[in-house]
């Protein structure tokens, strides 16, 4: 019997979740209240109890403070693991296999939110109309940002975050307006363009918003791997109101035969690669094979673990432990290269079969996983 399995990728906390998707929206208010004073300290407004000083200070500190807020924001996203994304994806447009086009944008606005960082710092040595030039990209970095939290995030249909995005959008374009208004120094035909140019960015987003995110399948639609909505919901497209998947409960034994409800058949089938390796015997006289492999494309964790007396150069199964995603579960059938696991989460499960092929002399692994939504543990078992 070949030895199967590598260990375990680490899992993100809940603690982690809720702190990505926290800093994501504080970001946009403190981006939102940055662009805000900065258009409040060009147009020179001041009061006895609000000089312009105080602007620019607080607009600087803001700025400064919302940088290091995004930077904690893509940490814990890279670190929660829930989705794959890794440090590359945060500052190389385009390339995370997770809604790579709305991570993109993210990480596109991230890069010019640190270039007009970085160049603030260096205003002086660059010369004023060259740092003057660059700080122009602040205005683009907000409605990337706007658009990325829309796109990627899964609070997007929450009341609370609605109006967090709402709020901003008002406040940015109300202080974008009074500057038009306010600057006779602006040209008539500037004037006149600036306003149509952001009135088509406005409408475009709103468009955007309402026929994309706020609609039911905007996970499928805006690049989420099949694997990854398998095990999301293995079939039922439920997720908790946290816009996560239900925390992952796990299952020591596949659902009971016989057992009359079941999910909507959810399949899928994807490449996979990864390392294993051999541990022990122990002083039982047990082996534990471990294989930690990632669905290719997207990057889902699949990890099997084999703990068993060594037979034949493998391992005779006694106990195992399968991860997938966020799901947990046990090895149901191992025969030569063939394993099958059932996984699930929230009284949900789902079949795996996975056909792997080891490289002895490399410690790599190759091969394929299929799922198919197994229906509810439990059910017409009398609970």
């Amino acid at each position: 019997m070949n030895p199967f399995l590598a260990a375990a990728a680490p899992h993100g906390t809940t603690a982690l979740w809720y702190l990505t998707r926290a800093t994501g929206l504080v970001s946009l208010i403190l981006l939102s209240a940055t662009l805000v004073l900065g258009i409040v300290s060009s147009v020179g407004w001041t009061s006895e109890r609000w000089p312009r000083f105080l602007s620019q200070t607080v607009h600087r500190n803001l700025s400064l403070f919302c940088v290091a807020l995004v930077v904690v924001h893509v940490v814990t996203t890279v670190a929660d693991g829930y989705v794959p994304i890794g440090i590359a994806d945060a500052v190389i447009p385009f390339r995370s296999p997770y809604r790579p086009i709305w991570v993109g944008l993210g990480a596109f606005g991230f890069d010019l939110l640190l270039t007009v960082a970085v160049t603030s710092g260096l205003r002086r040595r660059i010369g004023v109309r060259a740092w003057r030039g660059v700080h122009w990209l602040a205005y683009a970095c907000w409605p990337i940002a706007l658009v990325h939290g829309l796109g990627s995030g899964s609070d997007t249909r929450l009341p609370g975050a609605l109006t967090v995005d709402v709020l901003c959008v008002v406040a940015v374009v109300g202080a974008a307006g009074w500057r038009l208004a306010a600057r006779r120094t602006i040209r008539p035909g500037r004037r006149v363009g600036a306003a149509a140019s952001g009135a088509v960015v406005l409408l475009g987003i709103t468009v955007f918003a309402l026929t994309g995110p706020m609609q039911p399948g905007w996970a499928r639609r805006a690049g989420t791997s099949t694997a990854l909505l398998a095990q999301l919901g293995s079939g039922t497209g439920t997720t908790s109101s946290s816009g996560r998947a239900p925390g992952p409960a796990p299952t020591t034994a596949p659902a009971p035969a016989g057992s009359t409800g079941s999910a909507p058949a959810t399949t899928f089938s994807s490449a996979l690669s990864g390392t294993y390796s051999v541990s022990g015997p122990d002083g039982a006289g047990l082996l534990k094979v471990v294989i930690s492999m990632r669905v290719q494309g997207d990057g889902l964790p699949l990890v099997v673990t084999l703990i068993g007396p060594a037979v034949d150069g493998g391992v005779s199964m006694t106990s195992s432990q399968v991860t997938f995603g966020v799901q947990q579960g046990v090895v149901t059938s191992l025969e030569g290269s063939t394993v099958a696991a059932t996984v699930g989460g929230s009284g949900v499960s789902e079949n795996l079969t996975m056909q792997l092929a080891l490289d002895r002399a490399t410690g790599a692994v190759t091969g394929t996983v299929s799922g198919t939504a197994a229906g509810r543990s439990g059910e017409g078992s009398g609970r």
